[in-house]
């Protein structure tokens, strides 16, 4: 009978550490999965200079990138028809801010659900100096999905 139990313990135990790979690995490769593009159809403007796509795993609903030249350094405004983030690159180095709710296309109510403030504040430094474009857009895409509230997340897959 004690043998017995051992076994049943051992396959449970077995079972649970293979379903926290399974989950880990299943995480990682959310992060890991994306494609940045550059839009093809994007007319620059006075406000914004240039536009990237990122596309999570096979997602419909690409995340838009505008980069934003500044005398301070570059934003990269980070844009969904449910949040809006930017990335600052400057002297100081590159992390993310909140969006002035003067600039905000998304309600403001909306925006502050879906994003998580804490990780924002965690994110507002990333690096500690100024990096290279493609740099900020891996490190964007990387981060990104963190920034999204747990409930909201399928709206990047």
């Amino acid at each position: 009978m004690k043998r017995k139990n051992r076994i049943i313990g051992f396959l449970f135990a077995a079972m649970f550490v293979a379903s926290l790979s399974v989950f880990a690995g299943e995480e990682t490769a959310f992060v890991d999965d994306y494609k940045i593009s550059s839009k093809v159809d994007f007319e620059p403007s006075k406000v914004y200079q240039k536009s990237w796509e990122i596309t999570y795993g096979e997602s419909k609903r690409p995340v838009q990138v505008f980069l934003k030249e500044t005398k301070k350094g570059e934003e990269y405004i980070i844009r969904t028809n449910y949040f809006e983030v930017k990335y600052v690159n400057s002297e100081k180095g590159f992390g993310a801010r909140s969006m002035r709710v003067s600039e905000l296309v998304v309600p403001e109510s909306l925006n502050e659900q879906v994003l998580n403030q804490d990780q924002l504040s965690r994110q507002k430094v990333i690096t500690m100096s100024q990096i290279d474009r493609q740099e900020a857009l891996d490190l964007i895409a990387g981060f990104l999905p963190e920034l999204v509230n747990d409930q909201y997340k399928n709206i990047l897959n």
